[in-house]
C-alpha cells in the first residue's frame, strides 16, 4: 500500500474510535441520547467507509502483486 492509501486508513480508524469513545461517553453521561445515538451512527458509517475503500484499494494491489 501506497503512504497515502495508509495515513487515509490511519485516520479513518482514529475518527471511528472517536466517534464510538464519544457517544460511550455521553451514553455514560445520562443525557444528550441523541447525540450519543448520532455519534454512533457516524462511527458506523465511517466504519463501513473505511472497509469499502479498504476493499477498493487493497484488493486490486494484490491481484497485481500476483501477476
Amino acid at each position: 500500500m501506497s503512504v497515502q492509501i495508509r495515513i487515509m486508513f490511519f485516520l479513518i480508524a482514529l475518527f471511528t474510535m472517536g466517534g464510538l469513545a464519544a457517544g460511550a461517553v455521553l451514553m455514560a453521561q445520562g443525557h444528550h441520547g441523541w447525540l450519543s445515538a448520532l455519534c454512533y451512527v457516524v462511527a458506523l458509517m465511517l466504519a463501513g467507509v473505511g472497509f469499502t475503500l479498504r476493499r477498493r484499494f487493497v484488493k486490486p494491489l494484490a491481484v497485481k502483486d500476483q501477476s
